[in-house]
């Protein structure tokens, strides 16, 4: 498909190297054109058509910006300083778009829900209490069909269905979904977010974040996340001294730690550990936004994204994948990078049914007998 959307390149240098105007030849060449560039959309459609961007109009653009959106460990965190904001704007119809906007802002919560209808789409976005964000988009001609949602202390979910691409995602953050299915996330999903933020610029820092991690496995040594779960453990030791020099080490690790403590099960954790990890979160979190550096090195040691890597098209990435999760997992795993796809398919099957009932096993194990 890629090789379909330059054509217009390819065969333009054609032309002007052998073909002359009013030859036969440069009319078999205009009439192949033509028929491509008929069959052009149809091409695309084999991606994924997406539908023409959408954005609120200015007016309501600039109401939206009375939150201020930040990507935190791959999660949208919203806040205000127009605090005791209680407003409804519309419905209102402008040039055959319809638009509503209500917008609640105090010290306890923030919500908001905006709507755009027009003949032939549908397109929400409901923000609840500052952390349940939902995005939806549907259209008619074509069927098309969009949804996000982010609930706290769930992972994320993004589905699309169109007649082109039906794909169901689910993932710790918004950069797990993205490494999962780059294409999709990026044309799909991405615009939809900075429909919120414009500047977020989610695609190419997602790019930025393969790239790190890719540099990663290629050179695969200790994971900073095997040290900071021993540090965690550590914030349960029996010893006082011990479990101050925990919290430290954490703290002194600075940013990069907080999206590792955000993903912590904290029904494992005992109720100091979950007030120390809680209050290491909220020291750190301040100007804590994603940088490309910074979740590539979180993400490093997460086993679901090497999975995801090992699917991937291109032989080195899933080469790298392998190295790291062998590092990952202290042994050679099963999967063998250049197999055909039908091998590879039953590899990764076999080895995500391994990999994520280990964790289930350990935390079993750990915890306390029932009375």
């Amino acid at each position: 498909m890629r090789q379909a959307a330059c054509w217009p390149a390819r065969f333009a240098g054609e032309y002007n190297q052998g073909m002359k105007p009013g030859s036969s030849s440069s009319r078999r060449f205009l009439i192949g054109s033509l028929l491509l560039l008929l069959a052009f959309p149809a091409l695309v459609l084999g991606q994924g058509a997406v539908p023409p961007p959408i954005s609120p109009s200015k007016t309501n653009a600039g109401r939206l910006r009375w939150m201020q959106y930040s990507m935190v460990a791959g999660r949208v965190v919203v806040s205000s300083a127009y605090l005791g904001t209680n407003m409804t704007f519309g419905p209102g119809r402008i040039d055959g778009r319809e638009e509503r906007l209500q917008v609640q802002i105090n010290a306890e919560q923030i919500n908001l829900r905006y709507e755009l209808t027009t003949p032939d789409e549908q397109f929400s976005i409901a923000l609840v209490d500052g952390k349940q964000l939902s995005i939806r988009r549907t259209c008619s001609h074509p069927s098309y069909s969009l949804h996000f949602e982010q609930q706290p202390d769930a992972p994320l979910s993004f589905s699309i269905d169109s007649a082109d691409v039906k794909c169901s995602l689910s993932g710790d953050s918004f950069w797990h979904l993205y490494l999962a299915e780059p294409e999709i996330v990026r044309r799909h999903l991405a615009p939809l977010l900075e429909v919120l933020h414009p500047a977020w610029q989610l695609a190419a820092m997602g790019a930025a974040i393969e790239e790190a991690l890719l540099q990663q496995a290629q050179n695969p040594r200790q994971i900073a996340a095997q040290r900071w779960t021993r540090l965690v453990d550590d914030l349960a030791s029996p010893q006082f001294s011990r479990r101050q020099r925990a919290q430290r080490e954490l703290y002194d690790t600075g940013p990069v730690v907080v999206p590792f403590l955000q993903k912590l099960d904290r029904s494992h954790l005992d109720a100091e550990q979950a007030a120390r990890v809680r209050a290491l979160v909220e020291s750190l979190s301040v100007d804590c936004e994603d940088t490309s550096d910074r979740v590539a090195i979180w993400l490093a040691g997460d086993v679901d994204v090497w999975l995801s890597s090992l699917s991937r098209p291109e032989p080195a990435r899933r080469r790298g994948a392998k190295r790291q999760l062998d590092v990952l997992t202290g042994s050679a795993v099963d999967f063998n990078p250049d197999g055909d796809e039908t091998e590879r398919g039953v590899q990764i099957e076999r080895l995500r049914t391994r990999l994520q009932k280990q964790p289930a096993e350990k935390a079993a194990a750990t915890k306390p007998p029932v009375e």
